[in-house]
């Protein structure tokens, strides 16, 4: 009887497991998962409501998926945002829709996500076994080192996520795991981090705690634009966090990387009212325009800094923040780096240096956007790497 071990008790691992018993219901599935508890990262997504996918199309979620997004292809075909929501509510975890199109638990709680795994699993007898930290891996003799043991597979899938949130135990441990295989691993960055601006009104606290419903916010590199996000933002006593600002901190790590020491992004707070219907208001109106849409306090900020009205609305279309770097790996929701997927066959997630070998998640070199897109690619890679595991 074949032996199928996934390494990693997050979305991709716990999916993995699941697939590989589906489709290969003789087989013996084990989990190994080094804390006391799986989806410990899980459990603390969407402030912990869980926002598990996204109700969209495969290229919607491919294009909100900035780095190497078109080697989920194949994997999002055989399990993208539709199967996933089916998934949960088949198995009595039903999923709402909120704005963006993502999608949460109805119950509002991250747990019952992971307790509908835990269910399948359970319902499927996939063997979970805790605190089961992996030491060492003989790739030619395939025996996996725990702390106190030993043990052989015949397939083992590697789903040991990424290097954010160290605590949960995503520490990088899968990337060591995958060069001793003869895997090459980009650079480690975070990525879907909340950017550090040093600007006067950021020091000032001048407009903490603001936030907003979709702006526009443009990446600006040269004089040229190179990214503009739609979506929702906060502005915090470091600079900038929300949506907007996560998904623009991929472009500015990717500047800081080339050395670049500024990066400079401008706020649209107006995106639905063109800088042309701005102009063309009287004064009057565009104050009571401005006073209808914008807070108060970022109103009488603008005042201050401009001495006439086309200056006023220049700030309000294009209000320039310089972004210094950002908050780092430490509070970054999502890891820019990983295998290099051209090493990892897309149809499957076999390695293609070990054929008894595969890979899932965030271990992977892409990175996709919070708002369901990450999990729903840590879900669609694990249904794969399971589906194909022998």
């Amino acid at each position: 009887m074949s032996e199928i071990i996934i390494i990693g008790g997050g979305p991709a691992g716990m999916m993995a497991a699941i697939s590989s018993k589906l489709h290969h219901p003789d087989a013996k599935v084990y989990l190994l998962e080094r804390n006391d508890v799986l989806g410990k990262k899980l459990r603390l997504t969407g402030g912990g409501l869980c926002n598990v996918t996204a109700n969209v199309d495969i290229e919607t979620v491919i294009a909100n998926v900035p780095k190497n997004g078109r080697f989920l292809y194949s994997a999002l075909n055989e399990f993208g945002p539709q199967k996933i929501i089916q998934f949960f509510n088949e198995n009595k975890c039903p999923l709402i829709e909120e704005d963006h199109f993502r999608m949460f638990p109805k119950s509002n709680k991250a747990s019952d996500i992971i307790d509908t795994f835990l269910n399948v699993m359970n319902k499927l007898k996939v063997k979970v076994f805790y605190q089961s930290f992996v030491q060492d891996i003989d790739f030619n003799n395939r025996i996996i080192t725990l702390q106190n043991k030993t043990i052989k597979y015949d397939t083992l899938i590697i789903a040991t996520g990424g290097a954010t949130y160290t605590h949960t135990g995503s520490d990088g441990n899968g990337y060591e795991l995958a060069k001793k295989l003869g895997h090459q691993v980009s650079k480690i960055l975070p990525a879907e981090v909340p950017l550090v601006s040093n600007d006067k009104f950021i020091q000032d606290k001048t407009l903490m705690g603001l936030s907003f419903k979709d702006i526009n916010l443009k990446i600006v590199h040269n004089n040229k634009i190179i990214r503009s996000i739609t979506h929702d933002l906060v502005i915090t006593h470091f600079g900038l966090s929300g949506p907007a600002a996560l998904r623009a901190s991929y472009d500015c790590i990717n500047l800081f990387e080339q050395q670049e020491k500024n990066v400079i992004v401008k706020i649209d707070f107006l995106p639905k009212i063109s800088h042309l219907e701005l102009s063309i208001l009287s004064k009057d109106d565009l104050l009571i325009t401005l006073n209808n849409n914008i807070p108060k306090r970022l109103l009488s900020y603008l005042k201050s800094i401009t001495s006439n009205t086309l200056d006023l609305i220049e700030k309000v279309k294009n209000f320039p923040v310089n972004i210094t770097q950002t908050r780092g790996m430490k509070v970054a929701f999502v890891t820019n780096g990983g295998i290099n997927p051209k090493e990892i066959n897309p149809k499957t997630m076999k390695s293609k240096l070990d054929v008894n070998v595969s890979f899932c998640g965030e271990i992977i070199d892409y990175n996709a956007y919070t708002g369901g897109y990450n999990i729903t690619c840590a879900l669609a890679t694990g249904y794969v790497a399971g589906k194909y595991a022998l």
